[in-house]
């Protein structure tokens, strides 16, 4: 939590942001929100996903200042390494089912996740789209 507080991000705002993609009960959401935020945290305290996570905001710090391999700026499309990690956050959370559901977080871009691809953030949108889709999977599976 202490890097998506450095960047301002608060758990509402996650939770907020993957229930923008929910499809269910209207009457669910609150069950919904308490079991998600629970999932969250134990994600975030998931020494794997922290590790992740915080590969990608340090790539991004790099890459703001022109130390990666490539042009960071241009977001090009050969790179998706950036997804790779989104992916991965994904699969530790909730496993096969969550690299679907990142798909679908990666493409629309809820919330937070816009918030970060339009700040520039190329690895991090990937990371919270990754521990969202894994978080929202795991919700589910019971």
């Amino acid at each position: 939590m202490d890097i998506l507080n450095k960047l301002n991000i608060k758990i509402d705002e996650l939770i907020d942001s993957a229930l923008m993609l929910y499809v269910g009960e209207k009457n669910e959401i609150p069950k919904v929100k308490e079991k998600l935020e629970k999932i969250i945290i134990d994600s975030l305290n998931n020494p794997n996903v922290s590790v992740l996570l915080i590969a990608a905001f340090l790539l991004d710090k790099e890459g703001k200042k022109g130390n990666l391999p490539f042009n960071y700026h241009d977001d090009p499309n050969y790179i998706y390494v950036d997804e790779v990690i989104g992916l991965a956050i994904a699969n530790e959370i909730a496993g096969t089912k969550a690299i679907f559901n990142f798909r679908f977080y990666d493409k629309h871009k809820p919330g937070v996740i816009g918030k970060l691809d339009r700040e520039g953030y190329m690895f991090l949108d990937d990371a919270i789209a990754g521990l969202l889709a894994g978080c929202m999977s795991k919700v589910f599976e019971k």
